[in-house]
């Protein structure tokens, strides 16, 4: 293992060099087809995203008098400034909380893949470049979150959310991809980093964690703040600004301006150049936060199973983790679009009424549907208490846990049916848990259905399976513009 705090900018130069001189050339045929399937679930959560309330928004406030036309604004496709193009888009992305989560410890893509795209459609570069920076940027960015410890957790198995923390460290995937695509150079990359660790938004992660209902539309983090960060990061060193080139090193780098508890040294360079951590990330098939997802999996396979509609369902108790009650995931109450994906009454009533998972999940006349909030009375959730122990030894040791313990148990009648599960399907790290291809283009052409054609769908997975032979990227964005 790597550990050399006392040599000043030891990990920010390994972290930069590993940017820029990392080729498509020295991917393994699994990390680029893991790339991809980041690509693809990332642009179909995007255009889902697109008219979430917060993202009408967003992009009404950010395409007012953008400027330069070098980059489109998906669905819309109007084009703006790159940063602005990646801003917006990011947003999108990250909307139904319906993208990759990297080993429990946040989303990242929603702020590698919408930067790349729009950074690439604005140089010209090729689909192979972009595949590349899109597995090291992710790759970076997930090695810096990874290596900070945000959850604290108490001798009885209680776990508790540092009060500051957050994501904001996936600014970095955005730096990366830019400053790759921009051509910096490793000096050049390690200003870009320190740029960044100097003006990535506020780690809100703590705050977040403990408001109830209505949560806010900035969530955990703001991705379209992240993204733009990122990028002007890279063009600021690009022009010769320069930045702190030991942001990453030391008892007071950017792990502690994070709130870390400690930095795990080892996550930042164990297997670096072999290990692209985007192969190991999870792939959500239900738009919700990822400590629902084992609830959601056992849930619905218990109802179809049992063949059960949700007026023969008397009652559903779910046994989860206690980071899900701390985050107030046991209320029934949903106020807002953004309530609905943080609440697992509220989730498994969608399952269990709505049936397959759309982008219409999370829109104001899911939130005003009463039959959402009468199935959603009938859901109870509690702590799993057996579960404490592991889950206290996991937190400890790395900073986060790989696993979601879950019971789900569905009552009807004078019968009942009960399963459990550590993992939910489509966690990439756990054996026999990895979504096959057929499952994430399902749920990409579910996302993009209510905005795209099914014939710009049907492109745009096709142009994202062979992404590294394209060109450049401008088939794939005019696929993900709604025709007129």
């Amino acid at each position: 293992m790597f550990h050399r705090m006392s040599e000043a900018g030891y990990y920010t130069h390994i972290m930069a060099s590993h940017a820029v001189t990392t080729t498509i050339d020295q991917l393994a045929h699994d990390t680029r087809w893991a790339t991809n399937r980041i690509v693809l679930d990332t642009i179909g959560c995007a255009v889902g995203g697109r008219f979430v309330p917060s993202s009408e928004i967003l992009a009404e406030v950010r395409l007012t008098g953008a400027g330069r036309p070098d980059a489109t604004v998906l669905v819309s496709g109007e084009r703006v400034p790159a940063a602005i193009a990646a801003a917006v888009n990011s947003h999108f992305a990250n909307a139904l909380d319906a993208e990759e989560t990297i080993l429990h410890s946040g989303h990242l893509a929603a702020s590698v893949v919408p930067p790349a795209l729009a950074v690439a459609e604005w140089l010209g570069s090729t689909g192979p470049e972009l595949v590349a920076s899109v597995a090291v940027g992710f790759d970076v960015a997930a090695r810096i979150g990874l290596s900070c410890k945000q959850l604290d957790v108490s001798d009885d198995g209680t776990v508790e959310i540092a009060p500051v923390g957050g994501l904001s460290w996936a600014s970095f995937g955005a730096t990366v991809v830019a400053g790759r695509l921009l051509g910096l150079t490793v000096e050049q990359m390690e200003h870009a980093i320190g740029i960044t660790g100097a003006t990535a938004p506020m780690p809100i992660g703590g705050r977040w964690g403990k408001i109830p209902s209505p949560r806010p539309m900035t969530k955990y983090g703001m991705y379209s703040t992240m993204s733009e960060v990122g990028i002007n990061a890279a063009l600021l060193a690009q022009r010769g600004f320069e930045g702190d080139r030991t942001i990453l090193d030391g008892d007071r780098g950017f792990w502690r301006m994070m709130g870390s508890r400690s930095c795990e040294w080892g996550a930042l360079t164990d297997g670096l150049g072999e290990r692209f951590m985007g192969d190991e990330t999870s792939f959500k098939l239900f738009p919700a936060c990822h400590w629902a997802m084992p609830a959601l999996d056992l849930f619905a396979s218990l109802q179809r199973d049992c063949g059960l509609t949700a007026d023969q369902i008397d009652a559903v108790d779910i046994l989860v983790p206690e980071g899900a009650i701390t985050k107030f995931m046991d209320s029934p109450a949903v106020d807002t679009v953004v309530d609905g994906q943080f609440s697992i009454p509220h989730l498994i009533a969608l399952a269990a009424v709505y049936g397959e998972p759309s982008a219409d999940w999370h829109s104001p006349a899911a939130i005003a549907d009463p039959r959402l909030r009468e199935f959603a009375s009938r859901v109870r959730v509690a702590t799993n208490e057996a579960a404490k122990p592991e889950m206290r030894r996991l937190l400890i040791e790395h900073g986060h846990c790989e696993i979601v313990p879950t019971v789900v148990t569905v009552h009807s009648g004078e019968q009942m049916w009960t399963a459990g599960a550590d993992h939910a399907h489509g966690d990439g790290w756990a054996e026999g848990s990895t979504a096959n291809d057929d499952e994430l283009r399902s749920k990409a052409r579910r996302l993009c259905s209510g905005s795209l054609s099914p014939e710009q769908i049907d492109t745009c997975i096709s142009l994202i399976a062979e992404l590294e032979h394209q060109p450049d990227v401008m088939s794939l964005v005019a696929s993900l513009v709604a025709p007129e």
